[in-house]
């Protein structure tokens, strides 16, 4: 009995193996011990007091393959998911909050075929979030945690908003590499959950979103440039309302990096975002509008600029990682009247050494320390390594209360 089981097994591995030429299982496992608070809000009694926990630091496994359909031309897919060992919550469209990533598939997952022409894809993939990491690859790219990538100032706007994410029903194109030179363009026909939104008349705006990323690598210079373009995210298809028509997202972020033969790295990030909010009169008192019942539906906008300076050094098996970071005051517009919500700037700094100790694992130790306006709640950028642990990006962080974070990594690559 034992035998025949054991045939039917190998035969059904047999045909397995023949209805896909290849198949690759690919991720990691990256988990953090951590010290974290986040002291001086300015409301008494809101602070984080310090506390420890076991962190997820975007664990994943990815299944891919390809199959060659001749003429230079392949087939290709990809299935991501988020494993861990903690709550691992993944990135989510433009504006949306967080949902722990249980689930087979809530990571980049999509289908297509590529050629000397170039790469087509169908699915969920990145958009704009982790441009940056060919310039700042701390917290992505590594052995670091999540929350000491620039990304905590540069991904967020202080005030409850992150900027790009892993957009549902993409279509993009990537060209093919012309000396150093590739772009994405991609196009999300519902950013977020409302994929079969009411067409009817007078129902909420349809989502739709636009990414663009050209980037430039030869040799020591990277150099890129992202750009997102989203409107009525979150869209609720009913007769409109207060916050009904959704958000309306602009972001702009340029970036470049030099790396000198001794090892050593240096980039500059600059990042501009903008943020159109339907809001109804809660939010419009939060900016400092004197809010009254004809303020239904009405869109704010906040704006602001951030910049970014990470510096790595490499030798043999040891790395050393320092950014520092700055974002200015948030700029508004609300009933057509502009303003500045006064001391909502943030400045972060981060420092951190990790080491090698084979070609797929390293251990590595970091700092980070954000200290916000007394308007800021500048926090880790990634839902699973925030300070406050919320769900939304930065939601619930008291305002001018400054995370603080050390911590201890693993990772192994498989």
């Amino acid at each position: 009995m034992q035998k025949k089981l054991i045939a039917l097994a190998i035969a059904g591995l047999s045909s397995a193996a023949f209805a896909q030429s290849n198949v690759t299982i690919s991720g990691q496992m990256k988990v953090g011990f951590a010290d974290v608070s986040a002291k001086g809000a300015t409301v008494a009694g809101a602070s984080l007091t310090s506390r420890a926990r076991v962190e997820d630091n975007n664990s994943n496994i990815r299944f891919s393959g390809e199959e060659n359909l001749g003429g230079g031309m392949a087939a290709f897919f990809q299935v991501e998911s988020a494993i861990g060992t903690s709550d691992n919550i993944g990135t989510t469209g433009a504006q949306g909050a967080g949902a722990t990533s249980t689930g087979i598939g809530t990571r980049n997952t999509a289908v297509g075929l590529k050629g000397g022409w170039g790469m087509a894809l169908m699915g969920k993939w990145d958009a704009y979030y982790n441009s940056v990491a060919g310039v700042d690859g701390m917290g992505l790219a590594d052995g670091h945690g999540l929350a000491t990538s620039s990304l905590s100032i540069l991904h967020t706007n202080g005030n409850g908003n992150g900027f790009g994410g892993r957009l549902n029903n993409v279509v993009a194109y990537a060209t093919p590499n012309f000396s150093g030179f590739d772009a994405l363009i991609a196009y999300s026909a519902t950013i977020g959950a409302n994929a079969n939104e009411d067409t009817r008349a007078n129902m909420a705006g349809k989502e739709k979103g636009w990414y663009f990323n050209p980037k430039y690598t030869n040799g020591p210079i990277h150099v890129f440039f992202a750009h997102l373009r989203a409107n009525n995210v979150g869209a609720i298809p009913v007769t409109p309302a207060a916050g009904d028509s959704g958000v309306n997202v602009r972001a702009n972020r340029l970036g470049a990096a030099y790396t000198f033969p001794m090892g050593l790295k240096i980039g500059l990030v600059w990042d501009k975002n903008k943020v159109e909010v339907a809001d109804g009169n809660n939010v419009l008192a939060a900016l400092g509008v004197a809010a009254t019942g004809g303020n239904v539906g009405v869109h704010s906008r906040r704006e602001r600029t951030a910049w970014a300076l990470p510096i790595q050094y490499t030798t043999g098996a040891h790395k050393v990682n320092f950014t520092y970071a700055w974002a200015g005051n948030l700029k508004t517009n609300a009933l057509g009247v502009n303003s500045t919500l006064g001391d909502s700037k943030a400045r972060m700094w981060t420092l951190g050494y990790e080491y090698a100790l084979s070609k797929r694992t390293s251990v590595a130790a970091s700092y980070l320390a954000i200290n916000n306006g007394q308007n800021g709640r500048y926090d880790g950028w990634h839902p699973s390594s925030s300070v406050s642990g919320s769900q939304a990006v930065a939601g619930a962080l008291p305002y001018g209360a400054d995370p603080r974070v050390l911590q201890f990594n693993v990772r192994h690559a498989f």
